[in-house]
């Protein structure tokens, strides 16, 4: 695991595309992502850095890695889990290693099959490999998206880096703001990709490379994720066995390292399984971490937690933590997550990560399985959209026209359940904006929006897959909210803390195989994941298979905005010239913090929450970022 950064000329004579102090720059802001080694490669038309937290093979694992005639060179941030097969059928071609890292396989899997390497690899990566004779570099992102990649085309050339403030730390990123990316974050608490907070970056999609050459660059998907194409002529049964198979090879896989190795245990289904399998294929004891807030009450799964570890005789620690408590400095989350993100999950996790990384170098985690199974609420309303279909329209109406005059969640409910399409559905259900409140919030740049960036961004994931409620709606998830939510705030949290963790659930196969499974094998009559609990049955108590989800944080957002009301909110939201103000409205935003905080009306907090997450940003991450790049913006070479 490691950050990597590099810069690529695009066509023209061969020059010297960066310093080696600007790219020592791009590197070392990165050094939380790698703090045991540091590599560099500069030649006419290429730069690459890497910052490495070794893994694999301690000792020689030192990159860039380069072919034996020294013409293809690579860096990596990840783990490849095939490369010892792929090492075996590369020494079988006559090449030769000089050690065990998996990243060493890249330069020369690239000479066997030039640019489609990345088809090969099974892992969680982004990668880069400049072949010197045809001039060419490769930058590639994993199939799920679980590693970051960002880019820029600044003249004729490209900046990428595993992180955002890598790039301005460049200092010739341009930082205008994406007012359309904003409108999407307000929409849905996240950026979805390629979009970021500024207009000239993007991020790389998962399943996609970059090809620079002469020519150009070029953008190419190599792995598009799996339509649903349910397998009807196997039973229950079959599938489960196949999806536990599946799964436990996942985990065996990734059971690769050479450092300590643990498990992040929520107490919840999807980690508690995950524990089951390291145990039954580990020598030692598992070592898992977990973390709950007070506040959550009954909510709390820590009981849970230790009843898993228990169960599997784990070396367990665990952490409690209080919104009145300071452990987790937001402005410090901020600067770890790149982007304005509104999920308070990262506040935990970065908790989390610092409890593990104290223990383990390496964590298994069970991210994934709700999209991948139908783990939501909104996946049990997408089953009951399907079933509401075989209704009669005139009693629909009824229904839904009564359901209108119900408090906020049942109206929520009843425009869910009305919609038209699978991207309306979404749209109600994870929404934070609706037209009304747009137009009293926005104004200057952002009010000259559409307003259908959000709409946009789901209709792009959708493709040409049909409005099968259920189906459609694990489809858009999977690529959208968990990459761009989930998976960003999973890989900067833990890699604050120099901790790699990684997802047996996102393993491709396993994505693959699931896109078989039926949606009434998903979610059957309102039992959410239902496949996956008759494949933990055979592992877990009862208690921890059947009980409700209970999302992380659930029971603590409003008692932690009340919390930082008079603190941090105040500070930040009601401050007498905030960054927003060129693009919201100030008075209606106060109005909002002032009825949330009364509590005469809290069904915005998750848009105050995004907002606040913003002004953040602005207020701190862009300005730490600007002074990094002013420093060297005089030594970056023309």
């Amino acid at each position: 695991m490691c950050g990597i950064c590099g810069v690529v000329q695009v066509g023209g004579e061969p020059r010297r595309v960066v310093t080696s102090n600007v790219l020592d720059s791009m590197m070392d802001v990165m050094r939380h992502r790698g703090p045991n080694d540091r590599g560099t490669f500069i030649a006419p038309g290429i730069a690459l850095g890497v910052r490495r937290l070794s893994i694999i093979d301690l000792k020689g694992g030192h990159q860039p890695f380069a072919s034996e005639d020294g013409w293809v060179v690579a860096v990596q941030n990840g783990e490849i889990y095939n490369h010892l097969e792929l090492r075996s059928r590369l020494k079988a071609s006559a090449h030769v290693f000089q050690s065990g890292c998996d990243t060493e396989i890249l330069p020369h899997l690239y000479e066997e099959v030039g640019p489609t390497y990345p088809e090969r690899l099974r892992g969680i990566f982004a990668t880069a490999v400049w072949d010197g004779r045809q001039r060419r570099a490769v930058i590639a992102r994993d199939q799920l998206g679980v590693k970051p990649l960002y880019f820029t085309i600044v003249g004729d050339r490209l900046f990428f880096a595993s992180e955002l403030k890598s790039l301005l730390a460049s200092g010739v990123v341009d930082t205008a703001l994406d007012y359309d990316g904003i409108d999407s974050y307000l929409t849905f608490g996240f950026f979805p990709g390629p979009r970021t907070p500024l207009a000239a970056v993007e991020k790389l999609l998962p399943g996609h490379r970059l090809v620079i050459d002469a020519s150009g660059v070029r953008r190419e998907q190599y792995w598009a994720y799996p339509e649903p194409a349910p397998q009807t002529d196997a039973s229950a049964q079959q599938l489960a066995d196949g999806l536990l198979e599946r799964l436990e090879e996942a985990v065996r896989l990734q059971l690769m390292s050479d450092v300590p190795l643990g498990a992040m245990l929520s107490g919840g289904l999807d980690s508690s399984l995950i524990v089951a399998l390291m145990a039954r294929n580990m020598s030692e004891p598992v070592k898992t971490f977990s973390v709950g807030f007070a506040e959550d009450g009954k909510r709390n799964e820590l009981a849970d937690a230790r009843l898993v570890a228990d169960t599997f005789g784990t070396d367990h620690h665990e952490l409690q933590l209080s919104v009145e408590d300071e452990q987790v400095d937001v402005r410090e989350l901020v600067w770890f997550l790149d982007e304005p993100l509104a999920d308070l999950s990262s506040l935990g996790f970065l908790a989390l990560s610092n409890l593990a990384s104290r223990h383990v170098t390496v964590a298994l985690s069970g991210q994934g399985a709700d999209e991948l199974l139908g783990g939501y609420a909104k996946h049990q309303a997408a089953a009951a959209a399907a079933a509401l279909r075989t209704v009669p329209a005139a009693a629909r109406r009824i229904m839904t026209g009564l359901a209108a005059f119900g408090p906020g969640r049942i109206r929520r409910a009843a425009r869910t359940l009305e919609a038209r399409n699978t991207v309306d559905r979404l749209l109600a259900m994870s929404g934070r904006l609706d037209q009304t409140l747009r137009e009293q919030l926005f104004r200057g740049p952002l009010a000259a929006q559409d307003g259908m960036a959000g709409r946009r961004a789901l209709e792009l994931r959708q493709g040409g897959v049909k409005d099968d409620p259920l189906p459609a709606t694990l489809y858009i998830d999977a690529q959208l909210a968990l990459v761009d939510d989930m998976l960003h705030y999973f890989d900067r949290a833990s890699m604050a803390h120099s901790l790699e963790v990684r997802v047996p659930f996102l393993d491709h196969h396993l994505v693959e195989y699931c896109a078989k499974i039926p949606p009434g094998l998903k979610v059957r009559r309102g039992t959410t994941k239902y496949l996956l609990k008759e494949v933990a049955r055979r592992f877990l108590p009862s208690r921890v298979v059947d009980k409700q989800k209970i999302g992380f944080f659930a029971g603590s957002v409003d008692t932690w905005f009340q919390a930082q009301a008079r603190g941090l909110i105040g500070e930040t939201l009601l401050a007498s010239s905030p960054r927003y103000a060129e693009f919201l409205d100030p008075a209606e935003v106060g109005a909002l913090v002032r009825h949330h905080s009364s509590g005469s009306d809290r069904s915005h907090g998750r848009l105050l929450l995004a907002i606040l997450m913003l002004e953040l940003w602005l207020s701190t991450f862009l300005p730490q970022a600007r002074a990094a790049r002013a420093e060297h913006r005089v030594v970056i070479s023309a």
